[in-house]
């Protein structure tokens, strides 16, 4: 990008920030712009108010990428993240991964980007609260947003819909301390793809129960994705308390959550998507595949290219 400039990131998940991070260390002026109440995107930790914790996204994140290795072991030496089942999970909760990364940068939560547009003078973000200017934006948010926000006419809409999510719907449940705990993970179909002991976790020691986080495969998830919230939960965690071999008063929490664009189906191909005339990028883990480390493969990506523009 040549001399320092202003970049506004649309998109606080670990694509967004990763490639903010990298901008931001090499001396650009970096606005970070998230509509949910908090950064992370799937690295997410849900709080209750009775002291409870669950990672009710990413479960784990493995790391097969050397350089995504050593950012997480870089977390871990931080206390930022822990070695767990295989991979690594931010502590206390997933959550402090993203955190760790926003460290220092200008990060705006609750701020929905609608209206991008651009002209001589460069890039015009709006929304409730927004009015910002920026010299270069990266989108870094799921692609069919990215399309919504870019407009029916721009190229980028063609490559963008050929990309292909499954959503899947998460279970929180909190379980009384003497209720079975007959493994830490269990991998299935259905309603209980994957269950996991949540508090078995690095970090998530004196909660008042224990935790546990249901997540159902795309053909349950996409049978089902309608049913509100409350009617999910009714329907899950029965069938957790059978497989647990647990009774029914053993539960005294149960929260349903679903994600529309968890695990990327059909990817891009491609890191980004880039168009350096407008100093537009676009980019996120549904270019390259369904895992939190090809986001971070995507954010590098778009950093390294902005960065070697003349």
């Amino acid at each position: 990008m040549g001399e320092q400039g202003r970049v506004a990131v649309i998109g606080g998940g670990l694509t967004g920030l990763t490639c903010a991070r990298a901008l931001a260390d090499a001396g650009h002026a970096v606005a970070v712009f998230d509509k949910g109440r908090g950064i992370g995107g799937r690295l997410a930790t849900r709080r209750t108010e009775g002291g409870l914790r669950f990672d009710h996204g990413a479960q784990v994140l493995p790391a097969t990428d050397p350089g995504f290795a050593a950012l997480l072991d870089t977390m871990v030496c931080d206390g930022h993240a822990a070695e767990w089942n295989d991979g690594f999970v931010g502590t206390p909760g997933m959550a402090q991964i993203p955190r760790a990364l926003a460290q220092g940068m200008d990060v705006y939560t609750g701020a929905m980007v609608t209206a991008l547009d651009h002209g001589p003078t460069g890039w015009h973000l709006r929304g409730t609260g927004i009015d910002h200017h920026a010299d270069t934006v990266v989108l870094a948010i799921p692609a069919p947003q990215a399309r919504d926000l870019l407009g029916a006419g721009h190229a980028f809409v063609a490559p963008l819909a050929q990309v292909r999510y499954q959503a899947s719907i998460t279970v929180m449940a909190g379980l009384d301390p003497e209720a079975p705990r007959p493994f830490v993970t269990h991998r299935g179909t259905g309603a209980l793809a994957w269950v996991a002991q949540d508090g078995a976790k690095p970090g998530r020691d004196g909660q008042p129960l224990t935790t546990w986080v249901v997540q159902a495969d795309p053909d349950f998830s996409m049978t089902h994705i309608d049913l509100p919230f409350a009617e999910l939960a009714d329907l899950i965690a029965p069938q957790l308390l059978d497989l647990l071999g647990a009774r029914p008063d053993h539960l005294h929490h149960a929260v349903a959550h679903r994600w529309l664009y968890a695990l990327t189906e059909t990817a891009l191909g491609q890191p980004f998507l880039a168009d350096d005339t407008t100093g537009l990028i676009v980019g996120g883990d549904w270019a390259l595949g369904p895992h939190a480390e090809h986001g971070w493969a995507s954010g590098r990506a778009m950093a390294a290219h902005l960065l070697a523009r003349p």
